[in-house]
C-alpha cells in the first residue's frame, strides 16, 4: 500500500556484479544467485575495489595482476572489447612480464601490451602524476557512463525490480601498483628540491590527503561506470605516528598481522575496499625428500625455488567472512597457478579413508572421485593439469564443493548435499555423461547463453541435478542414457 506521498529517491540500488577469478578466490566472497535461465551464479570474486597488502617478495603484484587478468579474460571471452590500465608508481614494471602472465589466458593472447588493440595499457609516474592520472581516470569513467555505445547487456544478471537483463557500461580494469607509491605533481616537485627545504616536511601529509580524497571517490565512480580497481599496498612495522592520514595505525583491521602497518595508504583504504587481502609467508614449496618442487612440471623440473606457497588472508570482505586464509601456489616463472591451487586445497583436506577431499586411492597413486579414470601422483598432477581440460574442471568442481561446505553451510545442511563420489555415481546412474558434464565452464560470462560458448554448469546445479531439481538448458534430455 502506498501512503500517497512522493519522494524522489533517485535510482534504486542494484546488486554489484563481481567477476569470477578462480584459484579458490570466488566462493569465500560470493552471493549465490539465480541467472536468467534458472542456473546458479557465483556472484563473487573481483569486486569494485580490491587490494593486496604485503611486505616485499610476497607476490602481491603477481596475485593482484592475476585477479584483474582473470576478469579481463572473461570479458574478452564474451566478445566484448575492454582494457586493463596499469599505473606503475614504482617505475619497475616489466612489459615483458605482464605480457607473459597475460598470455596464460587464451582470450587475452600474446603481446597484450604492445599490440595495436590496447588491451593492456601501462603508464608510470615518469610520464603522468598521480593526481593527473586520477583526473583522467574519472573523465574516462564519466564517458563510459554517458555513451550508450559503451554499454552491454549482461545476459544472466536480472534486475531484481524489472526482471530484465541488466545493461551496464562495458567493464574495464585498473591497477595501482602500488597505492603506497602514488604521488601528486606537487609532492614530486617538493621532493625534487633541496632535501632540507622546510616545505618537504609536509609532503607526506599532502600525499596522504590526496590519496584519501581520491580513494573516497572511487567506490561510487567505479560502481557507476562498471570499473574495477585493484591496488597493492606495502606493509611494514609499526610507525609511532598517531592520527595522521598518511600512516594507518598498526592494527586497522582485525586480521592484519600484529605489529604490521599499511604504508602510505591514506586513512580510507581499510574501509573503501570491497575485499582486502594480506599476503604473507611466501616460501619455496618443495618436497622435503627430493628437494625439488612439491608439484614438478615434469621430471626435469628440479628448481627448488620456482614453486612458492603464499598465505593470502582476507582482511576485509563485504560479501563473506574475514580472517580466512587461502594458500595460493605461485610459480616465479608462470605466476599464479589457479588449478594447482585448487588441487592443493582439496589434497590438504585429508578425510577418513581418503587421500584428500574427493580424492581416493593411496599416497602414491590416487584419482579424483569425479574423474576416476585418470591416475594422478604428486609428480604428475601438474603436467596433467596443463594438458587435460576435463581434469581441470573436475578439480574446480571438487574444490568448490569443499569451499561451499565451509562458507555456505546452508547448502551442506540441505537435502541436495552429498560427497563427490556420490555425486559422480548418482548422476551417472541417472544417465548423465560425465564427459559432457566436465566439458563445461563454472564461471559466468557477459554473453552467458551464446551458443558458441563452452556450456555453463555450476557446482550447486550439479547437486540439484542429482535430486531432479535442475537440468541444464543446453543438455538435450534425449541424450540421457539411463540404465
Amino acid at each position: 500500500m502506498s501512503i500517497g506521498a512522493k519522494f524522489n529517491f533517485g535510482e534504486k540500488v542494484l546488486p554489484k556484479i563481481h567477476f569470477n577469478m578462480g584459484a579458490c578466490l570466488d566462493i569465500p566472497s560470493c552471493s549465490l544467485i539465480l541467472g536468467a535461465k534458472g542456473e546458479t551464479i557465483t556472484n563473487g570474486g573481483l569486486g569494485t575495489i580490491s587490494g593486496i597488502a604485503g611486505a616485499g617478495n610476497n607476490y602481491k603484484t603477481t596475485m593482484e595482476l592475476y585477479m584483474l587478468l582473470s576478469a579481463l579474460a572473461k570479458v574478452l571471452e564474451s566478445k566484448v572489447q575492454t582494457q586493463l590500465m596499469i599505473y606503475d608508481t614504482e617505475i619497475n614494471t616489466s612489459i615483458e612480464r605482464i605480457e607473459e602472465l597475460a598470455s596464460a589466458f587464451k582470450s587475452i593472447g600474446q603481446n597484450a601490451v604492445t599490440r595495436e588493440d590496447n588491451v593492456i595499457i601501462v603508464v608510470d609516474k615518469t610520464t603522468i602524476s598521480g593526481d593527473e592520472f586520477g583526473e583522467q581516470l574519472f573523465k574516462y569513467m564519466e564517458e563510459k557512463m554517458k555513451d550508450p555505445k559503451l554499454k552491454v547487456e549482461f545476459q544472466c544478471f536480472l534486475d531484481p525490480y524489472t526482471h530484465k537483463p541488466r545493461i551496464l557500461p562495458i567493464p574495464t580494469f585498473n591497477l595501482f601498483d602500488s597505492w603506497t607509491g602514488m604521488e601528486t605533481a606537487t609532492v614530486t616537485s617538493m621532493l625534487s628540491g633541496n632535501l632540507d627545504d622546510k616545505d618537504t616536511n609536509t609532503f607526506a601529509m599532502k600525499q596522504g590527503m590526496f590519496k584519501t580524497k581520491l580513494l573516497s571517490q572511487l567506490p561510487a565512480r567505479g560502481a557507476q561506470s562498471n570499473s574495477y580497481i585493484g591496488m597493492t599496498v606495502h606493509v611494514g612495522g609499526k610507525v609511532d605516528i598517531q592520527a595522521k592520514p598518511w600512516e594507518v595505525a598498526s592494527k586497522p583491521l582485525q586480521y592484519l598481522n600484529g605489529g604490521d602497518s599499511l604504508k602510505g595508504t591514506g586513512s580510507n583504504f581499510t574501509f573503501y575496499t570491497n575485499i582486502a587481502y594480506q599476503a604473507t609467508d611466501a616460501s619455496a614449496f618443495y618436497n622435503q625428500n627430493t628437494k625439488a618442487p612439491e608439484y614438478p612440471r615434469d621430471p626435469n623440473d628440479t628448481l627448488k625455488s620456482d614453486l612458492n606457497k603464499v598465505k593470502l588472508t582476507i582482511l576485509r570482505n563485504k560479501n563473506g567472512p574475514s580472517g580466512v586464509t587461502i594458500e595460493i601456489l605461485v610459480s616465479q616463472d608462470e605466476g599464479v597457478l589457479p588449478t594447482l591451487t585448487e588441487f592443493h586445497n582439496i589434497k590438504s583436506q585429508r578425510t577418513s579413508g581418503q587421500v584428500g577431499y574427493g580424492i581416493s586411492g593411496n599416497d602414491r597413486s590416487y584419482y579424483l572421485d569425479l574423474y576416476p579414470d585418470v591416475s594422478l601422483s604428486r609428480t604428475t598432477v601438474r603436467s596433467k593439469i596443463d594438458t587435460d581440460a576435463k581434469l581441470r574442471r573436475a578439480i574446480n568442481i571438487t574444490s568448490e564443493m569443499l569451499q561451499l561446505s565451509v562458507y555456505h553451510g546452508q547448502i551442506m545442511s540441505s537435502s541436495i548435499w552429498c560427497t563427490p563420489a556420490e555425486l559422480y555415481q548418482d548422476l551417472k546412474d541417472m544417465g548423465y555423461d560425465w564427459d559432457k558434464l566436465l566439458d563445461t565452464r563454472g564461471y559466468w560470462l557477459i554473453n552467458q547463453y551464446d551458443k558458441d560458448n563452452i556450456p555453463y554448469l555450476h557446482t550447486v546445479d550439479l547437486l540439484k541435478m542429482r535430486k531432479g531439481l535442475y537440468h541444464p538448458w543446453w543438455y538435450d534430455k534425449k541424450d540421457l542414457k539411463k540404465k
